[in-house]
Parts: structure tokens; sequence; C-alpha cells
């Protein structure tokens, strides 16, 4: 098992033009995984977790993007009790 950390998150646009969804992160060693590689990655037993300002969190997979209407799969998120910090929504733009 690796446990994976990220700083940073690439947003695109969604299909429809009507928000921005996470397209993919990047890593403490500046490395970009697409949100697909994220998830296989979980599911074959890695960790992925969040860093930022002293905050951090897991990462979680999902069906889709939480946005309603929205079908862009496979999607990964923090749990819900995350810190603002924490969020992958919220971190910096790699």
């Amino acid at each position: 098992m690796t446990t994976y950390t990220i700083t940073k998150v690439r947003k695109e646009s969604s299909s429809d033009g009507s928000h921005k969804h996470i397209e993919g992160v990047c890593t403490t060693a500046g490395v970009h995984y697409t949100r697909k590689q994220v998830v296989d990655s979980i599911k074959a037993g890695n960790v992925w977790k969040t860093s930022a300002d002293g905050y951090t969190a897991t990462v979680e997979t999902m069906s889709y993007c939480p946005k309603s209407g929205c079908l862009a799969a496979p999607y990964i998120k923090t749990k819900s009790d995350s810190t603002k910090k924490d969020n992958l929504e919220n971190l910096d733009a790699c």
C-alpha cells in the first residue's frame, strides 16, 4: 500500500459548461494524476490524502460528479466533515 498526498487540483469545464469539476490532482512530488487514475489506485488498496495549511483529509471515490445532472465519472471527494482547507474542490490549481 502506498500513500499519496494531493496538494493541488486541476479542473475542467463540464460538458454543458455549467460548472467546473475536478479533472485530476497533483501530488507533493509534482506529478499529475487523472480522476480515473486516483480511483483505480484507491481500488487497488492505495491511500490518497489532501494536504493544505496543516489540514489533511482522506480521498474517497464516488460514481459521478456531485453536481446535479453531471455524468463525469468516476469522481473523487474528501469526507463531508473535512474543513475547507483540505477539501479537494478548494485546493489551489496545479
